[in-house]
């Protein structure tokens, strides 16, 4: 059974977290100070500090609202952070008449005495340096918040930017496959029988390429799907195209791009049946060797290119970008031409079930 890590704290909970434990932490503080001292007694003195630090938590939960609007709007960081301070100061300068309302209201002589007084004249200044430490603190951690956060966002950006390009670099293929099947059906109109056969496999495959809603699926279900492909084939090439499926049950199994074979398998019968040697033989075969998946496509003929024919090169082009966002620089895509063949050979690294 696995086990799921603790979800991450949002911004809101944990800026209610600190502030709670901030203003608890200080007033601690203030209170062991305060049995330290013979400023006021220790009945005033706790009294004063609930009250004051009280008063600091509902100002500073004033004061987060404002602070997050001139977060995030535009402006010099130098008029920014002046605004800051003399706000501020205006906070320190509400909570000192605020004390003043209360004194007068509850005609205390913990807000009426010599030393009250006094108290209250320095009050404003040390409330305004504390304010002012506290909006530092808010800024700070939510600066240290957003330089955490960016790399997140950012990796989320791309990971959505490469699911939209494999979908479209996926979806280019199947508009081939559905020319030529078309064409082929076509072809085959004068024969009922034929044309039953070619719509059953045509109707195969499709099913299987709408049911892939996933960037991976097990090999063995393309190559399933792609006999499907090549009888439409066959039936369009006749005694023209022979063809090969060779792949062992560990290759069938593993875990590998959805529509990885299909564009080398239109390469090798776009361009194949170019060259002179007839039937055109085209070989599929895939193994797995050390973690790794082959998969080679092999046919009769040469490179287009060479035979000065011309071609885009779209499908090879799209498998390498597609596997490029997959797998980065450890899959691989080799081609080359010897004995009158053309081979090309993927690997990537195979992946857990």
């Amino acid at each position: 059974m696995h086990t799921q890590p603790p979800p991450t704290p949002t911004r809101s909970s944990l800026f209610w977290r600190l502030q709670t434990t901030g203003w608890c932490g200080f007033a601690l503080l203030l209170m062991t100070m305060a049995g330290a001292s013979s400023y006021f007694s220790l009945q005033h003195s706790l009294l004063l500090i609930l009250l004051r630090c009280g008063l600091g938590f509902l100002i500073t939960c004033g004061l987060r609202p404002l602070w997050r609007r001139l977060r995030h709007a535009t402006g010099h960081t130098w008029f920014k952070g002046a605004l800051v301070f003399f706000g501020c100061g205006l906070a320190a300068i509400l909570e000192h008449a605020l004390n003043i309302q209360l004194a007068q209201l509850t005609r205390n002589e913990l807000f009426l005495g010599p030393d009250a007084r006094f108290f209250f004249l320095i009050s404003p200044v040390v409330r305004w340096m504390l304010f002012w430490l506290w909006s530092v603190l808010y800024f700070s951690i939510n600066y240290w918040l957003d330089t955490k956060d960016t790399p997140l966002r950012l990796a989320r950006a791309e990971a959505e930017a490469r699911a939209a390009e494999l979908e479209l670099l996926k979806a280019q293929v199947n508009p081939h496959f559905l020319f030529n099947a078309l064409n082929s059906i076509l072809a085959e109109s004068s024969r009922p029988e034929s044309v039953r056969n070619l719509t059953h496999a045509l109707a195969a495959y499709l099913r299987f390429s709408l049911r892939q809603t996933t960037p991976f699926a097990r090999l063995g279900v393309e190559l399933d799907a792609l006999s499907y492909y090549l009888k439409v084939e066959k039936t369009r090439f006749e005694e023209s195209l022979d063809y090969t499926l060779e792949a062992d049950a560990q290759a069938r199994d593993a875990l590998a791009p959805v529509a990885l074979v299909q564009p080398l398998l239109e390469n090798a019968i776009k361009y194949g049946q170019h060259a002179p040697i007839r039937p055109l033989r085209i070989t599929i075969a895939a193994k797995v060797e050390n973690g790794w998946l082959h998969l080679t496509v092999r046919n009769t003929g040469h490179w287009v290119e060479a035979r000065g024919l011309a071609t885009t090169g779209t499908g090879l082009a799209n498998l390498r970008r597609r596997l490029d966002l997959l797998y980065g620089p450890r899959a691989t895509l080799h081609t080359g031409e010897a004995g009158g063949e053309v081979t090309i050979q993927v690997t990537i690294p195979l992946q857990p079930l």
